[in-house]
């Protein structure tokens, strides 16, 4: 066949590929209804393509890399990845594309009568401010707060929950506390967010990397602990778990941290993982590896290296 096909062909070609790519007809059908052979019917879609009769491109509003998101899912078992295609290495504006990718997610994966549990991380706050309505749902903060100032922490409890107009569990404690101030987990507000982590049908958590991109490493290096774990090989942080380059849970903080438990977040039904940008990669990794996110959301350069490795 020459490179240059008659007009009445063309629109042959075109016909064809159109009911193939865009109706979903079987190759067989079309041949059928043509009179022509399955193998020349499939000659054709495949001509229209290579001379840019017909073409294939998609048409996902948010700026999604299609292909990266598919092989990262494959890779890692994963329900779906959505691997968002930033075009600036600014940590800002990583995080902004990122966080507008994840409030669509919780708009379309919330359903009624879920119990939905939110990390305080800043992605997450930026997803929050963007969400105005929700489905009737009871929304719990899985973990203590890594900010300076606690009112800080549970805003995305506070713009969720109003939102979805359900019950909201805020946790008004630290990420980390020291043993003899334990005692402030009996109050009986910390008590009834702590009691719902076992009712949470979907969680949304924000991954920290270590050591520039995580708040709770901001904090250890304060209280010179960041080092001696360090060594131990933790590079990210997810939920309460400290993990390494494998993937694997790193002892070193005990019961000093307030949260969701490893034990309990691994039995919830869904677990989206957020996070990427400078100083994140790793950490984006290393959740992946740790077989603890069903959904990942993250950026083109995290994606890459995680499939590299």
């Amino acid at each position: 066949m020459s490179k240059s096909l008659p007009l009445d062909q063309q629109v042959l070609h075109v016909y064809v590929a159109l009911q193939n790519l865009a109706h979903g007809r079987t190759v067989n059908d079309i041949a059928d209804e043509i009179g022509r052979s399955r193998f020349a019917t499939a000659r054709m879609v495949r001509r229209a393509r290579e001379l840019g009769l017909v073409e294939v491109r998609a048409t996902v509003a948010d700026p999604v890399d299609v292909e990266l998101s598919a092989r990262l899912a494959q890779r890692f078992g994963l329900q779906s990845a959505l691997v968002v295609a930033t075009y600036s290495t600014h940590e800002l504006k990583v995080r902004e594309a990122i966080a507008s990718v994840t409030a669509r997610v919780i708009v379309e994966t919330i359903e009624e009568d879920d119990v939905v549990g939110f990390t305080p991380g800043r992605t997450l706050v930026l997803a929050s401010r963007a969400i105005t309505q929700l489905p009737s749902a009871d929304v719990v903060q899985l973990t203590g707060i890594g900010w300076p100032r606690l009112e800080d922490g549970v805003e995305v409890i506070s713009n969720v929950g109003r939102a979805a107009g359900g019950a909201t569990y805020p946790l008004y404690a630290p990420i980390l506390i020291e043993p003899e101030a334990r005692v402030i987990l009996k109050h009986p507000a910390i008590q009834h967010t702590l009691g719902r982590f076992d009712h949470v049908t979907k969680a949304f958590l924000t991954i920290g990397g270590w050591p520039s991109a995580s708040l709770l490493a901001d904090q250890l290096i304060e209280t010179g602990e960041l080092d001696g774990l360090a060594e131990k090989g933790v590079i990210a942080e997810y939920g309460t778990s400290l993990l390494d380059a494998d993937g694997r849970t790193v002892p070193g903080l005990g019961d000093r941290f307030v949260g969701v438990s490893e034990e309990q977040l691994r039995d919830i039904g869904l677990k989206v993982a957020i996070g990427g940008g400078a100083g994140k990669e790793r950490a984006v990794n290393a959740v992946l590896r740790s077989g603890m996110a069903d959904v990942i959301i993250t950026d083109v350069r995290s994606a890459q290296l995680a499939l590299q490795d």
